[in-house]
């Protein structure tokens, strides 16, 4: 887990709501894929880092797996990368609208073997209203440990990218010293 100071300079860390829950809370939900890795999780915590009013907020979620899960999990986020459907899709979030996913991939020699680092442009309808969202999601694994960084939203996408991938790289560190 990050602590604040990785995060950025006055950044305050709280668990959000169901954030060390495993059962009934999704870890992965890109492009509403299937994720049977989902199965293997044994414990979860995912955590807020908020400064200001205004100001970008992050999210990181650490997740341990039965033996292979975390690869797997990878695996799998990076094959929803790969296959994201063109048209929209339905979330497994209970009550959540259908999404349209548009995915790029991002590079960042920094971070572990193996990640998945992505620009995501979401589309849809709520309440009769459209909305667009961009954000950053960056996984990574090490032996049963996964991490998911995610941006809100908020901001420049290129800002964003650099918040976000800032604060994987900080989690690649953290992930080399579990193993």
């Amino acid at each position: 887990m990050l602590s604040p100071a990785q995060v950025g300079a006055g950044y305050r860390m709280s668990v959000i709501a169901g954030g060390t829950l495993v059962k009934g809370q999704v870890t992965l939900d890109l492009c509403s894929s299937n994720f049977p890795s989902e199965r293997l999780r044994v414990a979860r915590l995912q955590v807020l880092y908020a400064r200001s009013a205004g100001a970008p907020q992050l999210s990181n979620e650490v997740v341990r797996y039965r033996p292979g899960g975390a690869q797997q999990a990878l695996r799998e986020v990076t094959h929803a990368a790969n296959h994201c459907p063109r048209g929209p899709v339905q979330r497994p979030i209970a009550g959540a609208p259908p999404v349209t996913f548009r995915v790029t991939k991002v590079t960042d020699p920094r971070l572990l073997p193996g990640y998945l680092a992505v620009r995501v442009h979401a589309t849809g309808k709520y309440k009769g209203r459209k909305f667009v969202t961009n954000a950053v999601g960056v996984y990574q694994a090490r032996g049963e440990v996964f991490s998911g960084i995610y941006t809100d939203g908020q901001g420049t996408i290129a800002a964003q990218l650099r918040f976000g991938l800032h604060a994987a790289e900080e989690s690649a560190k953290n992930l080399r010293r579990l193993v």
